[in-house]
């Protein structure tokens, strides 16, 4: 071999040598880090994307669920589509959305998601959607999603825009799951207030594939109870947002006092109801599986046959039966501490 390509070849060997010496091995970019015990470091677990429709401002109760959503690590709120509810000044979902965003002004908040006011009307064909920017909100968020990995919709308030997302969009079913307090109990259904606002939207939820949990009135009066001294001890440490918030609580014992006697026995206790929604996000809920049944207009269930349940092995609803209220309150006194 001549000395000239001898060269040539010592200098092809020792030329990548010096180049990891120098830069390190090419692959490392690659090769995950590890720990002081040589394993890999945890990776941080998927926030849960939510989108929140409510009747802001009808309850406090609304209030103190935006705000735990708004605030909680685990969850990635979206946005927040407003709805109708009879006691809300008209436009009813214009001053929902006007009192979500208060509840945004007394957060430690870095960043707001959008607010966005849907239907101030319920359905009045369950055929026919009414489309509005709330339901174009609702429609463009699930469309990244799948059945694999679904947006949460929260039903909080009236279920005008869920359904008409619905009828707008078949396949709206398909990348979402909802999430909703209401209804009396199982197994009659029957509801005074977020069902009682829009009969033909949950018509039209019951009768889509798209899987739904609900938290019923019952379950909530049992395990979401918040009496008036409860509910300061529970923020007392949270400076103006933890007074804010126990404020909403005081403020609606003292001007519905003889409806929170009529509901819970007591002047000074009321059932903060739309927190089911967040307790199961959480993972703080117990539930069973039934059959899906139908809604009659006065609200009642209809519930299939035994046989033609078997056959509609998809057509189920899952009822929450227990929440770890202990665990949801500890967990909302944590994130009062979050600026998010």
């Amino acid at each position: 071999m001549m000395l000239k390509q001898k060269r040539l070849l010592v200098a092809n060997l020792i030329a990548p040598l010096l180049i990891t010496l120098v830069f390190g091995t090419t692959s490392s970019a690659q090769t995950p880090k590890t720990g002081r015990n040589g394993r890999r470091p945890p990776t941080p677990a998927a926030r849960r994307a939510v989108v929140l429709t409510t009747d802001c401002g009808a309850d406090m109760d609304d209030q103190w669920t935006l705000a735990q959503l708004a605030l909680a690590p685990e969850l990635e709120l979206r946005g927040v589509v407003t709805t109708h509810a009879p006691s809300l000044a008209a436009p009813a979902a214009d001053t929902a959305a006007r009192v979500s965003k208060e509840v945004f002004d007394h957060l430690p908040l870095k960043t707001r998601p959008p607010i966005i006011a849907g239907s101030s009307v319920p359905l009045t064909d369950k055929t026919r959607a009414l489309d509005n920017r709330g339901v174009q909100f609702l429609l463009e968020q699930s469309r990244i999603h799948s059945p694999a990995r679904r947006l949460a919709v929260l039903v909080t308030g009236a279920a005008t825009d869920v359904a008409s997302a619905l009828l707008i969009e078949p396949h709206f079913a398909d990348r979402v799951e909802i999430i909703a307090m209401g209804f009396e109990g199982w197994p009659v259904g029957d509801d005074p207030w977020n069902v009682k606002n829009d009969v033909r939207a949950w018509q039209v939820l019951l009768e889509s594939r798209a899987p739904i949990t609900v938290g019923d009135a019952a379950v909530t009066k049992r395990d979401l109870l918040i009496g008036r001294r409860q509910a300061h001890e529970l923020f007392a440490e949270h400076g103006l947002p933890g007074r804010y918030l126990a404020d909403l609580h005081t403020a609606w014992l003292d001007k519905e006092a003889e409806l929170c006697q009529k509901v819970t026995g007591s002047p000074d206790t009321w059932p903060v109801w739309d927190q089911v929604t967040v307790a199961y996000l959480l993972g703080l809920t117990r539930g069973k599986i039934y059959p899906r049944p139908a809604l009659r207009d006065d609200m009642r269930f209809t519930h299939p046959a035994r046989t033609e349940a078997t056959k509609r092995k998809a057509a189920t609803i899952t009822w929450i039966t227990a929440i770890q209220s202990d665990a949801l309150w500890k967990h909302f006194k944590q994130v009062m501490s979050n600026k998010k």
